[in-house]
């Protein structure tokens, strides 16, 4: 599927068994992967069994071989709103690439974005790989990622397509020659990076807090913690007609109330907390004043029941015990349960035991949703609510006592950012400026690197993709010393004076708007240039640009810029010629001439780009977004420095 054929919140991931590596047959194909996708999923399930997927869960399923695709096993993951879901995606697909028991499997992951992993690091990939030259180069292998790159010398062509490789010459490329495929170090760390350190970023992730719930939902979620996702998702999304579903609350009845301890994922509760609701007084519910101190506890309990009598209410179906080999192949949940007991997944617990039952209900309700996924049918979470309210039963007076002794809520300080904790963050994921010392409280470069960075941004040329924008290479902070930046500026702009021809003249010297080739052709050939009085050549636009001056003066714009100090002219001699013409010729002459007091150049541009700065009052805009591009950090009191 084409990239802008994808969902938004759709990632898809392949698993390609490496060339030679499959078994001949269709049947035993198709068989032998079958078998390998449980085994996969087995050898996850210490991490998958116990996540809380947003949308939908990590699965896959075979696909049989179809024009240059060789059989393999493919994912697709709806993702929601929580972008952890596809980088764990992408570090569960580096776990089995890596793992002894899967030697020979190439992954390749994908969103709406194409091939995401080369975003994330974009400043450590070669110049010639695009989103247009990167069709079948990026896979992942041995735990690592791969880009096939294009042939440097005669000798890599025969390892490397000149052109853009098919899927089966990819693969090949990949499984023969990783060490050519293999990329740098810097884009691996960048990926190792965003990826995190799992299964503790999966624990850190989760939030846990207090909430007055329904003796229902508290069995509910004991039973399958994961529900608690797209009852969440249902209160997110709900509309009036859910809402009727609330006032009576048929489900769970609110006429009782328990305080339990629930897991819930930072986007989660992220969603359920920022939302604001007032229960339906025919409901039955009564929240406390904000500043009652179980305030909160009340109102995301609210919330969560809401989104269950939803859930249940949505369901079209009557609770029903459903066996279980309706909905799951009974040889595959076989040997899916086999491949557990190797792995160890019920940690020498007894069989018939209660924490091994537990641990049993908690894969066949995985596996189960799992299977649905793959097979595309829709999951009912409603129908597995009811179901669970129907075969279980609750101790009121049970849950009454637990719920006296909950573990402390989490701490959600982490909901609260600080303009600075923003800027940090913001740097340290796109400045790059800040990666090598890891001192974020400074601003990026001395003066002279910031000067550097914009002659080589002005003397780059562009393409039609746009201008580049050179980042710095050292972190020091920033001396913002006024004289320092007219100095600098005009190393900039080449001035030695205010004169604007001379400015024009250098710029054309250095290179700022054609080369030195292509101006004397031009020169040449359209005899655009003249010999002026003092032997210096004299463009066309140095002469509009003066007839331009000359215009301007008097006005507003004009008088807007800041001029150089004016200077005391001698007086002129007395003896002045009493013609009319040659007086008013001079006339015109000192109110043009002597009016034009040069621009101050450098002073301007300090000038409006400390102007700027202070008026984005910490905002984005054009001076930060400028300089932040080109690795610069202004200072924070720009004003004092105006």
């Amino acid at each position: 599927m084409a990239a802008a054929e994808r969902q938004e919140d759709v990632v898809e991931y392949f698993l390609y068994p490496a060339p030679g590596k499959t078994t001949q047959g269709k049947r035993n194909e198709d068989s032998g992967l079958e078998e390998q996708a449980d085994k996969i999923l087995a050898h996850l399930s210490p991490l998958l069994v116990d996540y809380i997927w947003q949308k939908e869960p990590f699965n896959l399923r075979v696909v049989a071989a179809k024009g240059d695709h060789p059989p393999h096993l493919h994912g697709r993951t709806q993702l929601g709103d929580n972008i952890e879901d596809e980088w764990f995606i992408v570090h569960l697909l580096l776990q089995i690439t890596c793992t002894a028991s899967f030697p020979d499997y190439i992954a390749r992951v994908q969103d709406n974005d194409g091939e995401f992993l080369l975003i994330e690091a974009a400043e450590h990939l070669p110049r010639w790989l695009t989103p247009d030259t990167s069709h079948n180069r990026v896979f992942l292998f041995h735990g690592q990622v791969h880009i096939i790159p294009q042939p440097r010398s005669p000798a890599e062509i025969a390892c490397v397509p000149a052109g853009t490789p098919s899927l089966p010459q990819a693969l090949n490329i990949v499984s023969r020659y990783p060490g050519l495929t293999v990329a740098g170090r810097p884009t691996q760390d960048d990926i190792i990076n965003r990826i995190g350190s799992y299964p503790e970023k999966m624990q850190q992730n989760f939030h846990h807090v207090h909430c007055y719930l329904p003796p229902g939902v508290v069995t509910v979620l004991n039973n399958s913690p994961g529900l608690v996702a797209p009852a969440v998702q249902a209160f997110y999304e709900r509309d009036p007609l859910d809402m009727k579903a609330c006032r009576t609350m048929k489900h769970f009845p609110t006429d009782t109330c328990v305080k339990a301890r629930v897991r819930f994922t930072r986007c989660l509760y992220g969603q359920l907390l920022q939302q604001r609701f007032t229960p339906d007084k025919r409901s039955g519910w009564t929240v406390p004043p904000p500043s009652h101190p179980d305030h909160s506890a009340w109102d995301l309990g609210v919330k969560l029941a809401c989104g269950f009598e939803i859930l249940c209410c949505r369901s079209p179906g009557s609770p029903t015990d459903t066996d279980d080999s309706s909905n799951i192949s009974d040889v595959r949940w076989q040997r899916y349960l086999s491949f557990l007991t190797e792995k160890g997944y019920f940690k020498s617990e007894l069989e018939g035991s209660k924490r091994y039952k537990e641990l049993l209900e908690s894969a066949r309700r995985h596996y189960k949703e799992t299977a649905a996924v793959s097979c595309e049918r829709s999951v009912d979470h409603g129908q597995e609510v009811l179901n669970i309210l129907r075969t279980n039963t609750w101790d009121l007076k049970q849950l009454q006592t637990a719920g006296k002794h909950l573990e402390a809520p989490d701490d959600d300080s982490w909901l609260a950012m600080t303009p600075g904790d923003l800027d940090a963050m913001l740097e340290e994921q796109y400045g790059g400026f800040c990666r090598k010392s890891g001192d974020l409280g400074k601003a990026s470069g001395t003066l002279g690197n910031m000067v550097d960075s914009m002659k080589a941004f002005v003397d780059n040329v562009s393409s039609h993709e746009g201008a580049e924008f050179p980042r710095m290479d050292e972190d020091q902070p920033v001396d913002f010393d006024i004289d320092s930046f007219s100095q600098a500026m005009e190393r900039i702009l080449g001035l030695t004076n205010g004169r604007i021809d001379e400015a024009d003249e250098d710029n054309d010297d250095d290179g700022l708007m054609e080369s030195e080739s292509d101006s004397s052709e031009e020169s040449e050939d359209e005899g655009e240039y003249e010999i002026g009085a003092d032997g210096t050549e004299v463009t066309a636009m140095t002469e509009y640009m003066d007839q331009m001056d000359q215009e301007l003066a008097r006005t507003h714009v004009g008088k807007s810029f800041e001029k150089e100090p004016s200077q005391v002219k001698p007086s002129p001699p007395k003896d002045l010629p009493m013609d009319g013409t040659n007086s008013s010729k001079q006339d015109g002459e000192e109110n043009g001439d002597d009016d034009i007091t040069p621009v101050n150049v450098d002073l301007n541009l300090v000038k409006n780009l400390l102007e700027s700065y202070s008026s984005q009052q910490g905002l984005a805009g054009p001076a930060t977004n400028i300089l932040g591009t080109m690795g610069v950090k202004p200072p924070e009191d720009a004003d004092e420095l105006d």
